[in-house]
């Protein structure tokens, strides 16, 4: 049988129970018996008075969430709410048998308390806050935007979990672009509108992960566009993400970007070196017991600098490394040993990389073009062919996915990017000037 909130809350007072004496347990306790609500990890229980709430959250707080942590391995709280801080629809739910644990949209984890602040993000960080202490005042829409796994989500989801903390009953929905796609096209399959209308319309925050991916949805656009008028009219929060500024949306309809621009635009850069070893320690200390020496911290910080995501998973491959072998501690030379395979596929991953962002430089000038030329929507012979051996280069000599080069060539579908490729495939076969011309720019690529 699957466990419930309300379970878990009774089987915690029993453990209280056991170890208070019983004229303290029922002055605290005796009529905290109810759970009201459940969101992002936090199980809401209703106390009859704030002097309840302040005592049980000033002395007994960490003893009943360790409690929590030995019934589940879900990582949940509890939180202690008055009645006027519930809505009433809410208390009349019977969430004992209605209400199941789930995994909420927004991650518990991504908190401003956990984000690790440097020169890189500050900006972002502390327009990140002041949004959320004044939603839908200070900046709306924010707009966010930076390279893969610089933190970005955190960010924006540290937005939603703090409106949430000061207020359980907002409405605050995180999706990525691509759910917003998937909603509305099942949406018009159906010609119900309703759930659509309910999930989106009725919000307090929408945060909206990868924007750049309505791109090539144009019915969703203006959907979204429709759904942005009415939460900014209402004062709404809006936070929105992308991998670029808004200003560089190739696919996005004007009238949006002209939207996203109007409110604050922040961007999140690569953290520098310091700010590396800052996140590599905290994250040591919360994934293992063994002390790792600074000197392997700021190892890993040295050679891994592309983005957060590859930080944290070259230290958790040096733990997991010492765990697989015993090893009572981690050294530098061990540390070096686990990431040796990685080092060398970054060496050479590294150089294709620099090697593909160069390809649209060399490629425009072997045909006297501009890259604007190259990326742009103009049919023109003379762009086309070097446009489509573009795709092909990328295509076959650096293993891109379609959906990469088609961001990397001003957001074009992979429809548009596979047919691209196919074309210069069947041309090679009988074109020995354009086999010559595709050999003389890979030399120059290196």
């Amino acid at each position: 049988m699957q466990i419930t909130y309300q379970d878990l809350w009774t089987k915690t007072r029993d453990h209280l129970a056991n170890c208070l004496t019983e004229d303290t347990f029922n002055d605290t306790f005796g009529e905290v018996t109810k759970v009201v609500k459940f969101i992002n990890g936090n199980i809401f229980v209703l106390v009859p008075d704030p002097f309840i709430k302040s005592k049980i959250n000033n002395m007994y707080i960490e003893r009943i969430n360790d409690i929590l942590k030995s019934l589940t391995p879900d990582k949940l709280k509890f939180k202690f709410v008055c009645e006027n801080e519930v809505n009433p629809e809410v208390k009349k739910e019977n969430i004992t048998t209605n209400n199941r644990l789930f995994i909420n949209n927004l991650n518990e984890n991504f908190s401003f308390e956990s984000f690790v602040v440097g020169e890189s993000n500050m900006f972002g960080y502390r327009m990140s806050l002041n949004v959320a202490e004044q939603p839908g005042v200070i900046a709306n829409p924010l707009y966010i935007f930076g390279g893969v796994g610089l933190g970005k989500t955190h960010l924006m989801q540290a937005i939603g979990n703090y409106i949430l903390d000061k207020d359980i009953n907002k409405k605050v929905r995180y999706i990525q672009a691509t759910d917003f796609i998937v909603d509305y096209s099942k949406a018009t399959q159906s010609s119900n509108m309703d759930l659509f209308d309910e999930k989106y319309h009725n919000l307090d925050c929408l945060l909206v992960d990868d924007i750049q991916m309505l791109e090539t949805a144009k019915k969703s656009q203006n959907e979204f566009f429709k759904l942005f008028e009415e939460l900014i009219t209402r004062k709404k929060q809006i936070v929105i993400t992308s991998d670029r500024p808004a200003s560089e949306l190739n696919g996005i309809v004007d009238r949006l970007t002209s939207r996203f621009q109007s409110g604050m635009n922040v961007d999140i850069k690569k953290p520098d070196l310091e700010q590396r070893i800052n996140i590599l320690n905290r994250k040591a200390l919360e994934s293992s017991t063994k002390k790792i020496p600074k000197e392997v911290l700021v190892f890993i910080a040295e050679n891994f600098t592309n983005n957060i995501r590859e930080l944290e998973g070259a230290l958790n491959r040096v733990i997991s490394h010492s765990d697989v072998y015993n090893y009572d501690d981690i050294t530098l030379e061990r540390a070096t040993d686990a990431l040796d395979a990685l080092l060398k596929y970054k060496k050479q991953t590294d150089k294709k990389t620099d090697n593909y962002e160069n390809l649209l430089s060399i490629i425009a000038n072997f045909y006297n073009i501009t890259i604007n030329d190259l990326i742009s929507n103009q049919r023109k012979q003379t762009f086309v062919l070097p446009r489509h051996i573009t795709m092909y280069i990328l295509k076959n000599h650096y293993n891109l996915p379609f959906a990469k080069i088609g961001k990397i060539l001003g957001g074009r579908d992979h429809t548009t990017i596979m047919n691209g490729c196919l074309k210069i495939e069947q041309e090679l076969k009988n074109n020995k000037d354009l086999k010559l011309a595709i050999d003389t720019i890979l030399k120059k690529c290196g």
